[in-house]
């Protein structure tokens, strides 16, 4: 005997934002630019989050990418690529909470003197509220961020 198929409710859910960023970098607070370097850029942030729900637990993946344009204080030109990775999953036991692995890469180059190329690989604890985000590096290049508190040195996004 055949008998209709059951409708399942989607497992996995994708939304896709796009918007503009902006960017400045100052040798101030990064270390790799040299003394007196001010960069300004702007660019357009695509990014794509996957959320996934199964047996109660949800997944969630997100991947973002950012390349841009920009000057610096003696209108030099250069070109960034900021991408960004991250896959997190809640528990039974705490399910506000997710945790799991981010992985971040800035990259500038162009006809000026400055060129920076720094990222890091860290375990990513969120709620995904302002209250909950804690990196805890794994591995880091360049000079990113300060993970304690979460600030940018040479990575702006």
């Amino acid at each position: 005997m055949l008998l209709p198929g059951v409708a399942q409710a989607k497992r996995t859910e994708r939304t896709t934002e796009t918007r503009p960023v902006t960017i400045e970098i100052k040798s101030e607070t990064c270390s790799m630019l040299p003394p007196g370097t001010r960069i300004t850029g702007t660019g357009t942030l695509t990014s794509i989050t996957w959320t996934t729900k199964r047996r109660g637990l949800r997944t969630v993946t997100n991947s973002e990418l950012a390349p841009g344009t920009a000057t610096d204080q003696a209108a030099n030109q250069y070109t960034f690529l900021y991408s960004n990775q991250s896959r997190v999953s809640n528990t039974r036991r705490r399910p506000q909470v997710y945790k799991g692995i981010m992985i971040d890469v800035f990259t500038l180059q162009g006809t000026g003197p400055a060129t920076l190329s720094n990222g890091f690989l860290a375990k990513y604890t969120t709620d995904f509220t302002p209250d909950l985000f804690r990196l805890r590096p794994i591995d880091a290049f360049g000079d990113p961020i300060d993970f304690e508190p979460v600030t940018a040195h040479c990575d702006p996004l």
